[in-house]
């Protein structure tokens, strides 16, 4: 909380993040080379870090740089962005938030502990949450950073990809590529929905399937004592 409220006050300080708009995009990254793609990750990385919406920065992205670049520059300052989050909440924030909340972090952990990856990519399909939030919740379980960034990676990528889209259409007030990204968010929403769905049917498959009491408790010792 230290760490996001000092880059909040650098923020709200410096006029380079506080006038990150369509015009700070005109003046310093478009048709500015490296140095202009380079201050673009910067930025984002740091107003992604704090909680400014991923879609936002995507769609900045295809308008500095058009879809592709756009796309790529995005999706690699949200990848950073989940890397560095999840890194100062385990480093920094773990060993409280467990010794604090011991049973939540035991089941949050529980959840996300298997198949980390494919649960990381359906939660960032998702058109709802907040990215910095469960950035931090992951970092202070005793889920293993590699699989969850990896499948945050790929899940950023097909909404970074329509909001770079939508970017890139409106430099070129293009109606058949805006039309194109609204109709691609509309085939995430509902892939989305499909997958936690499918998700929710095969929890609900697993909780009714009877089980050993005697390795139920053994599980969840061994649990317990991983998290301490």
């Amino acid at each position: 909380m230290l760490i996001i409220c000092g880059v909040s006050y650098a923020i709200d300080v410096l006029p380079v993040f506080s006038e990150f708009n369509q015009q700070w995009i005109d003046a310093h990254t478009r048709n500015n080379g490296l140095k202009g793609a380079l201050l673009f990750l910067v930025v984002a990385v740091c107003l992604l870090s704090v909680g400014v919406p991923r879609q936002g920065v995507a769609f900045l992205g295809g308008y500095a740089f058009g879809f592709t670049e756009g796309f790529v520059y995005s999706t690699i300052a949200a990848t950073v962005s989940c890397s560095l989050c999840f890194l100062v909440s385990r480093l920094f924030a773990r060993k409280l938030v467990q010794r604090l909340f011991p049973v939540k972090i035991i089941r949050i952990s529980s959840f996300l502990s298997g198949q980390t990856f494919l649960k990381a990519f359906v939660i960032r399909l998702l058109p709802l949450g907040n990215n910095l939030i469960t950035n931090v919740i992951a970092g202070v379980t005793t889920v293993k950073p590699l699989p969850f960034i990896t499948g945050s990676a790929l899940g950023y990528m097909p909404q970074m990809a329509i909001f770079a889209l939508m970017g890139k259409g409106i430099v070129v007030q293009s109606g058949w590529k805006l039309a194109f990204s609204v109709c691609m968010l509309g085939v995430s929403m509902l892939l989305s929905i499909y997958l936690y769905r499918r998700y929710k049917a095969d929890k609900m498959l697993n909780d009714s399937s009877p089980s050993c009491p005697a390795e139920s408790a053994h599980s969840s010792t061994s649990y317990k004592a991983e998290v301490k």
